[in-house]
């Protein structure tokens, strides 16, 4: 009969050997790096820079667990709340959530409190979960696996109920007290397989475990924003990521000590090569963002002098589909003077529209078509 795993407590350096990645993991700190550089030095506002970033995180995390939604889907939404439906509200929920996560690090360490408020956000409303006990840690046994199997034909079966404020109590203490000295991207690829392996709660592990990387990134100062993510990079690999992760779950029975280690070196390459992988493309963007905004501005600038073209264009870089009530929300000018620049950035083919009377809609397409690669 199958049993309830019970995971290896924090800290595990005993079973690390860095020369196994060591390469992976200079280069990973290195694109981060170059990663901080490009936003720093950009024109655009990061915020603004990154706006479309954490939509893709939000929508390709939530993939992982099997919604449908696209990038346009949520694009569309954010002009026209009217075609809501579940995925898109899964999407919106996961946003929300990481930025709960940000805000209570301001006074919070990463800690059960915080994990659990982002857990309450992260299944509100009308969502897959929400009537798994948002926000509390399970009081009964779950398992993983294939859509209709039994505890005995799962794939793996978390620690019992019981067990889960104890695991998640030395997880916290890891993440906020380590006593090793590895590097922060080797205490990150742990502490996700560590969080995902515990499965403290009923529905979500998954999603706020990823939310986790990149909020303990930049809990850790390697990031200036909790805004680098790799969601994108394991959606990719989705089958791998899941394998990996249950390789490292192994049976009691078997567990030497050199099986451990060899699980767990290939588990923290695999991870570290993710963060590279998302690293090169989040540069590529993050140029390609920088050069088209500095391109952007100095053709509407032939066409347009206002002192408030800049912030045209900057609700046009965090909202690439928008209608004027968009740009009215955030800049202030009159409609019709907005009306008419609008009718000179589409006549100049920098936007498009869906030629509608009233409620027009607006496509920016050169960087939608960037967002899209």
């Amino acid at each position: 009969m199958k049993k309830p795993y019970e995971p290896l407590r924090l800290p595990i350096n005993n079973l690390i050997n860095i020369n196994e990645f060591i390469n992976e993991l200079l280069e990973a700190n290195k694109l981060i790096g170059i990663y901080e550089t490009l936003l720093n030095k950009s024109k655009l506002d990061p915020k603004l820079l990154l706006a479309p970033i954490t939509l893709q995180e939000a929508i390709q995390s939530t993939r992982i667990e099997g919604t449908q939604v696209t990038l346009d889907d949520m694009l569309e939404y954010g002009v026209d709340e009217s075609n809501k439906n579940n995925d898109i509200q899964e999407v919106i929920n996961y946003s929300n959530a990481l930025r709960l996560g940000e805000d209570l690090l301001k006074r919070l360490p990463i800690s059960t409190r915080l994990i659990k408020e982002m857990h309450k956000i992260l299944l509100a409303g009308d969502v897959r979960g929400n009537s798994r006990n948002p926000g509390e840690f399970r009081t009964i046994q779950n398992f993983i696996g294939p859509e209709g199997c039994t505890i005995q034909t799962a794939s793996y079966i978390p620690p019992e109920p019981q067990l889960v404020p104890n695991y998640m109590s030395n997880l916290e203490k890891y993440i906020n007290e380590p006593t090793d000295d590895l590097n922060n991207l080797i205490r990150i690829a742990i502490i996700h397989a560590q969080f995902e392996t515990i499965h403290p709660f009923l529905d979500g592990n998954g999603r706020i475990g990823r939310i986790l990387i990149p909020l303990f990134l930049y809990d850790k100062e390697l990031v200036s924003a909790p805004n680098f993510f790799i969601s994108e990079s394991l959606e990719k690999d989705k089958y791998k990521y899941y394998k990996l992760l249950n390789d490292l779950r192994v049976d009691p029975e078997k567990a030497t000590e050199e099986i451990l280690a060899d699980k767990w070196n290939t588990w923290i390459k695999f991870f570290i090569n993710s963060i590279t992988l998302q690293a090169n493309k989040n540069i590529k963007l993050i140029d390609s963002i920088d050069n088209l905004y500095n391109e952007v501005l100095d053709k509407s600038r032939e066409l347009i002098s206002n002192n408030k073209l800049i912030d045209i264009i900057n609700v046009m870089f965090e909202k690439p589909v928008f209608n004027k009530k968009s740009i009215l929300e955030k800049v202030s000018i009159p409609s019709s003077t907005l009306g008419n620049y609008l009718n000179k950035l589409e006549n100049a083919q920098i936007i498009y529209s869906d030629g509608k009377i009233r409620n027009k809609r607006y496509y920016f397409y050169d960087l939608i078509n960037i967002l899209r690669q």
